[in-house]
């Protein structure tokens, strides 16, 4: 690995995805010392989750039993949200509008906690736009910048390269071009950046 690539790893997200969450709640513990990019990616734009869930209602009721399971175990805050699935693309958009703003981190952490342990609808831009006045963010800023066609251009991109790059599903890390899908997973992520 080259120096560039050393000790650096991003991470693929979308905050319609628990896993997802779980991951970015473990960033801290599970990857110490690697720098770690974030990078929102729409799943609804992947193959297979752009016609609805992919899962039979059994592996739909395991996923929830598992995903409580998980977040018990690591003590990450969960409450099942009242609508699912969660459609994370206002949040996503949201997320680069933070980010325009320098204030992603802020944003970002809100958000992931608002769809997964507060039962907000972030599937409504206007739960989105509420969260970030909520925040401080000027509310018809922030409202523009959802709609902008600079913001979803980006967004698009985004999730189109990492289609290129063989993502399918997220949380998924890329360690230079090797990639690593699931929360369960980051061990691996953490040796291959060392």
């Amino acid at each position: 690995m080259g120096p560039s690539s050393s000790r650096e790893a991003r991470f693929l997200f979308d905050y319609a995805s628990p896993w997802a969450y779980l991951a970015d709640e473990l960033l801290e513990t599970q990857l110490p010392g690697i720098r770690v990019s974030h990078e929102p990616v729409y799943l609804r734009g992947f193959e297979s989750f752009s016609k609805g869930m992919p899962f039979i209602p059994a592996k739909l009721i395991y996923i929830a039993k598992d995903f409580e399971r998980c977040s018990e175990f690591h003590g990450v805050a969960f409450r099942p949200p009242t609508i699912f699935p969660l459609n994370g693309l206002y949040a996503l958009r949201g997320a680069l509008v933070a980010r325009q703003l320098g204030r992603f981190e802020e944003f970002h952490r809100a958000a992931f906690r608002a769809a997964w342990a507060e039962d907000r609808d972030i599937s409504s831009a206007e739960v989105v736009v509420a969260l970030a006045a909520e925040l401080g963010f000027d509310e018809a800023d922030f409202r523009a910048g959802l709609g902008s066609p600079e913001v979803k251009d980006e967004l698009k991109r985004a999730t189109q390269e990492a289609v290129e790059q063989g993502v399918f599903g997220v949380p998924s890390f890329l360690v230079g071009e090797e990639l690593f899908w699931g929360h369960d997973r980051m061990d691996y992520v953490r040796r291959a950046a060392a």
